[in-house]
């Protein structure tokens, strides 16, 4: 699994949240958040849906799934949305690429070469995935693919 370093600049997020837990089996409530996220931000013509999940790598988590906005465009934010900001950040990048139910797969992965390389997770900063809009409807097939940003000391 190849990776990279990489720094995200500063951003805002809008989007539709929910705590979660994990089981080992089904990664609640993501799935629905993304279909949400889609429906309702397709009217803008976004290019990628971002979830954010806080804290990073936990079972009990809070997992935010929307899109980037400017901080002119609060208008978008509706009744019912989440709006968080986040600082520039330095992290690792991971792609997924496969079916949806292989991703605690890749994790699984991604946390070997995390701990074999020496990295440590930066507290207070969230892990983020990035998914491009033309997969909806693809998390099924091999052709599946999304960005795991883990955030660095």
């Amino acid at each position: 699994m190849e990776f990279k370093e990489a720094i995200k600049s500063s951003f805002v997020l809008i989007g539709f949240s929910g705590a979660g837990k994990w089981d080992g089996n089904i990664v609640n409530p993501i799935p629905e958040l993304l279909e949400k996220s889609y429906r309702f931000f397709s009217k803008y013509k976004i290019s990628k849906i971002v979830g954010v999940c806080l804290p990073p790598r936990s079972d009990h988590y809070f997992y935010t799934c929307g899109m980037e906005i400017e901080s002119v465009d609060f208008h978008k934010v509706e009744q019912g949305m989440t709006l968080h900001t986040f600082p520039s950040q330095k992290y690792v990048v991971f792609k997924h690429i496969g079916h949806a139910k292989e991703i605690p797969n890749s994790y699984g992965k991604l946390w070997n070469i995390f701990e074999e390389q020496g990295y440590n997770i930066k507290k207070g900063m969230p892990e983020i995935e990035i998914v491009a809009t033309n997969m909806f409807e693809k998390e099924e097939t091999n052709e599946y693919e999304m960005e795991i940003w883990i955030p660095i000391e």
